[in-house]
């Protein structure tokens, strides 16, 4: 049989980046994207420099610190961002390519059984990848969610193993 996960949820995501990175142009540029594109807000630092932290949705925020030693990152490290459709993944494409030059922008990947993903690069040291899981599309694929109640259970579903 399958164990159940203890964990609930990611709750934050943590990058380092070169210092004195953390400009008021750096920041007016990640705005026009992460903000503007996907309604990130920045979080009150108390205005101390060297550090930027950005809400993303569902309680998950976005820590960025400047380091002596910053993260290096290849092409591969990045972190998904789930979306609500395969259309909302062709949308959120098209915009990035009509409106931002500055990003290395990959293909859609529309599979048979409904997903669909791409990933950019801008600003931040880790690839972000914008995904859509429709139900039973895989094994990974996560549990429908409303906003209103949280996670729904499928019919099939025994109530005591929603998590």
């Amino acid at each position: 049989g399958s164990s159940m996960a203890v964990t609930q949820g990611l709750t934050h995501i943590a990058v380092s980046v070169p210092t004195g990175t953390l400009t008021a142009a750096w920041r007016s540029d990640f705005d026009d994207l992460y903000g503007k594109v996907f309604g990130w807000t920045e979080i009150d630092n108390g205005d101390r420099p060297g550090r930027f932290t950005v809400a993303i949705g569902r309680g998950c925020y976005l820590n960025v610190r400047e380091r002596e030693q910053p993260m290096i990152c290849t092409e591969y490290e990045h972190f998904g961002m789930l979306v609500e459709s395969g259309d909302d993944v062709e949308r959120l494409w098209a915009r990035l390519d009509t409106a931002f030059d500055d990003i290395e922008l990959g293909d859609v990947d529309r599979r048979q059984d409904g997903t669909c993903t791409f990933r950019f690069h801008h600003l931040l040291p880790m690839t972000m990848e914008i995904q859509y899981f429709p139900p039973g599309a895989s094994d990974v694929s996560p549990r429908p969610w409303r906003r209103d109640v949280g996670l729904v259970a499928e019919p099939n579903d025994d109530p005591r193993s929603i998590t």
